[in-house]
């Protein structure tokens, strides 16, 4: 039964070429895709992992106004370290 589903699959395939051509074109740009999204996740997810306690790391940041826009950035002075 399965040997008559794999000829039938593939007397369509061949018999549409490009009909499969977009399909398998697609289906590859779609698995490359995902490929990479989870190839990042897991990267973000791994930094700073090598440390230690690396469940005690922070970041910080700093937030404020100049010229009456909003802005925050993640670089503080080096004095603050010791303080915190």
């Amino acid at each position: 039964m399965i040997r008559n589903y794999i000829k039938v699959a593939f007397r369509n395939l061949w018999k549409y070429k490009f009909y499969s051509a977009i399909n398998v074109l697609g289906l590859s740009i779609g698995i490359a895709s995902v490929l990479l999204m989870v190839l990042y996740v897991q990267h973000e997810l791994s930094y700073d992992q090598y440390y230690e306690d690396a469940d005690r790391i922070y970041r910080v940041d700093f937030s404020g106004t100049m010229a009456g826009q909003d802005f925050a950035v993640a670089v503080v002075s080096p004095h603050a370290g010791p303080t915190f």
